[in-house]
């Protein structure tokens, strides 16, 4: 993935995550990924591939589309 989708992704993915009330902890056991690792995303610090962009869109309940726009 291109920086610039890792931001967008990173960016999504803490709004999203916070509206529901999950801590990134919570977040991170439903995929089975630590708390360090979904940091890193929402910083875009590191990117995140497709496999698990999945999962953790499932986990948030929403389309994994929904986390690239």
């Amino acid at each position: 993935m291109s920086k610039d989708i890792c931001k967008i992704f990173g960016k999504k993915l803490y709004k999203i995550r916070t509206a529901k009330g999950l801590s990134q902890e919570e977040l991170g056991f439903d995929v089975g990924l630590d708390k360090s690792t979904i940091g890193k995303y929402e910083l875009a610090r590191r990117c995140v591939n497709l496999r698990i962009a999945k999962k953790i869109a499932d986990a948030l309940g929403v389309k994994l589309s929904d986390m690239l726009d």
